[in-house]
C-alpha cells in the first residue's frame, strides 16, 4: 500500500517538474501574439516639392528665353572712332554691330544715312552705341559764340584736357597787373602734339574752345602773348548744358 502511494507521488512530482508555470506560458504566448509596432510614417512636404518643381521649370524657361533673345540680335549703329563735342557725324565714324536687348535707345543700322547731318551733343568713344540723345541737329555755334584755337602751353592748362571739358579762361597777370577772368567755355576738340618732320621742336597741342564772341579779341590777344591760362571746371559737359559766359565785364 505504501509502495503504491510512493509511486503515485513520484509520478506527480515528475509531471509537475516537466510542466512550465502558467504565468511563464502566458507571458511568452502574449509576447508571440503581440504584433510589431510599425515605424512612424515619413512626413511629406508637398510645399517644398512644388517649389523645387517650379524652380526647375522656371530655370528651364529662363534659359530658353535667353537663348531666343541671343538669336534675335539686330544691327545697330556703333561709334567706330572718337567723335568730339560739336563734330558733324560722318559715315566713317560709324559701324554696324548686332546687339541684343530692348530699350537701349540705339539707332538701327538702316538709319545711318539720316544721322550724317547731325552733330555730336557730347563726346563719344569707340564701341559706344549711337543714341538719339547724343545728337543735335544744329551746329555747335550759336549766333553770339565763336571757336578759338588755343595752344596748350605746359603749366598753363590742366593735364588730360579733352573734348567735353568746361573751362575758365584767364589772362595771367603779374606783380603790377592782376589776373583778369575772360570767359567760361567748352572744349570741342584737342589736337595732339606732333613732332616736326625736320627735327625741330614739337608742335604744341591745340584746344578748340567754344567761347562768347564778345571776348574773342581778348582771348586771341592773351594767346599771342602766352598769357592765357585755362582752368578745368567740369567734365563730360554737352553743348546744350555748357555755360558760355563773358566774364571780362566783371560778371563771375
Amino acid at each position: 500500500m505504501s509502495q503504491t502511494t510512493d509511486q503515485a507521488r513520484g509520478k506527480s512530482t515528475a509531471a509537475g517538474a516537466g510542466r512550465k508555470p502558467r504565468s511563464a506560458r502566458t507571458a511568452r504566448g502574449a509576447s508571440a501574439a503581440r504584433p510589431s509596432v510599425p515605424a512612424p510614417p515619413r512626413r511629406r512636404r508637398p510645399a517644398l516639392t512644388a517649389l523645387a518643381v517650379l524652380l526647375i521649370v522656371g530655370g528651364a524657361a529662363l534659359a530658353g528665353l535667353l537663348a531666343v533673345r541671343m538669336d534675335s540680335r539686330e544691327p545697330v549703329l556703333v561709334v567706330s572712332q572718337q567723335i568730339s563735342t560739336g563734330q558733324q557725324i560722318t559715315a566713317d565714324m560709324l559701324e554696324s554691330r548686332n546687339v541684343s536687348g530692348d530699350n537701349l535707345g540705339a539707332i538701327p543700322a538702316d538709319q545711318k544715312s539720316k544721322v550724317l547731318n547731325y552733330y555730336a551733343r557730347q563726346t563719344m568713344y569707340p564701341g559706344q552705341l549711337l543714341q538719339t540723345n547724343l545728337l543735335r541737329t544744329n551746329p555747335p555755334l550759336a549766333a553770339d559764340q565763336a571757336q578759338v584755337g588755343v595752344p596748350l602751353t605746359s603749366g598753363k592748362y590742366p593735364p588730360g584736357l579733352r573734348s567735353g571739358d568746361a573751362v575758365r579762361l584767364v589772362r595771367i597777370g603779374d606783380a603790377q597787373n592782376p589776373s583778369v577772368p575772360l570767359s567760361t567755355g567748352l572744349v570741342l576738340d584737342v589736337s595732339k602734339a606732333k613732332a616736326s618732320s625736320f627735327g625741330g621742336d614739337a608742335r604744341a597741342s591745340v584746344a578748340t574752345i567754344l567761347v562768347p564772341q564778345s571776348v574773342v579779341d581778348q582771348i586771341v590777344g592773351a594767346t599771342g602773348t602766352d598769357d592765357l591760362g585755362i582752368a578745368l571746371i567740369g567734365r563730360g559737359v554737352g553743348i546744350g548744358d555748357a555755360e558760355i559766359t563773358d566774364l571780362s565785364s566783371g560778371r563771375r
